[in-house]
């Protein structure tokens, strides 16, 4: 049967070797400290950048952002870590000159970008050996991304303004097409001629019939009295009525044929006319569009301001000694905590075989 484990005999055991993870302790302290002051030492400065809502819109609302909004606001974050902002910042700092690894990893090495959660801030940091350095970088690329903004905004609101000039031009042409259209249709046969064409067909329709009536009264009353009529009388009465009949018949057609022009000649003008109103209407809605963006230009996105271009630091951000010595003297502590148990376990083992050895030795004596 195997023995238990006894915690009051391993406190002993350990309490008999405390000078063992105490002098391992005070290595790794005086080991840490040592490290800590021969690392070279490196200076963080953070320049902050505040990201405003768009200019133009509803002041009523600027505050009311939501966290969906704010989360969108990362996207920022690809300015300030832009390559070839990096790059000539990395050259006009002559960061090459001192580390010769690829940009790539300088630029993980030397700079982070971060939107602090829940807020509309951009910070942007740059460790360096040099503190004056380290500051004049984190400034050089927060203004560099402020720029970069306003230049992005910029070109977005001319490509915008460009497409609606194309568009307001296009319907303009369209407008000036639909105006002569309907100045040709209205001008080749009006349709007030029309009318007036069929008003005086009717009238003379209509005196015409008047005529027609008489005549035809006059022959009946020649054919009632044949003792005061002649022949020659009767017969030029009814080549009249004839003549006037034929004229009212040609007149008729005259008219519905004028009529059927002009219920064409209408809803062609009326066609045309429609035309030219949504024309003008969509020309004059694309006027107002452009003239809207020319003159909200610039305020329809985000504008990234420098708040905070950052100090010199006067502390180094690495190495902090404090942490390296605390994390030494605790894997130390635990490593000496590991050996000695093991130890333990080790003398415990080779106590239980070596006892049944020698009572066995004891028996043969």
């Amino acid at each position: 049967m195997h023995d238990s484990f006894d915690v009051f005999e391993y406190i002993d055991f350990l309490r008999a070797r405390w000078r063992f993870p105490a002098i391992a302790c005070v290595f790794a302290i005086l080991a840490a400290v040592g490290t800590g002051l021969l690392l070279p030492r490196r200076y963080t400065s953070t320049a902050t950048i505040l990201i405003d809502p768009p200019a133009g819109g509803d002041p009523r609302i600027a505050t009311a952002v939501s966290m969906v909004y704010l989360e969108s606001l990362k996207t920022y974050e690809f300015l300030a870590t832009n390559d070839q902002l990096f790059l000539r910042a990395a050259t006009k700092f002559h960061l090459r000159d001192s580390d010769g690894s690829p940009i790539e990893s300088l630029k993980r090495k030397v700079l982070k970008v971060d939107k602090l959660r829940d807020t509309r801030a951009l910070q942007i940091s740059v460790t360096l050996a040099d503190p004056r350095t380290a500051q004049a970088m984190a400034q050089f690329i927060a203004e560099g991304a402020v720029e970069l903004s306003r230049t992005g905004g910029k070109e977005a609101d001319e490509a915008t303004i460009e497409d609606a000039a194309v568009a307001a031009a296009t319907l303009k042409s369209r407008l000036d097409q639909a105006g002569t259209a309907w100045q040709t249709a209205a001008g080749a046969h009006p349709a007030e001629a029309l009318r007036s064409e069929i008003s005086d067909d009717s009238y003379l329709k209509s005196r015409v019939e008047e005529q027609l009536l008489d005549e035809q009264t006059n022959l009946a009353e020649l054919e009632a009295n044949p003792q005061l009529s002649e022949r020659r009388g009767i017969g030029a009465s009814r080549a009249r009525i004839e003549l006037l009949k034929r004229r009212i018949g040609e007149l008729t057609k005259a008219t519905d044929e004028k009529g059927k022009a002009l219920a064409t000649q209408s809803a062609r003008e009326e066609d045309l006319r429609a035309a030219l109103t949504a024309a003008r209407a969509d020309y004059q809605t694309a006027s107002q569009h452009l003239a809207d963006l020319r003159v909200s230009r610039g305020s329809r996105s985000e504008w990234l301001r420098l708040i905070d271009p950052g100090i010199i630091p006067q502390r180094p951000s690495s190495p902090r000694v404090p942490l390296i010595v605390i994390g030494a003297a605790a894997l130390a502590l635990f490593a000496s905590f590991l050996y000695l148990t093991l130890s333990f376990s080790l003398t415990r083992g080779r106590r239980r075989y070596d006892l049944p050895l020698r009572m066995a030795s004891h028996g043969n004596d």
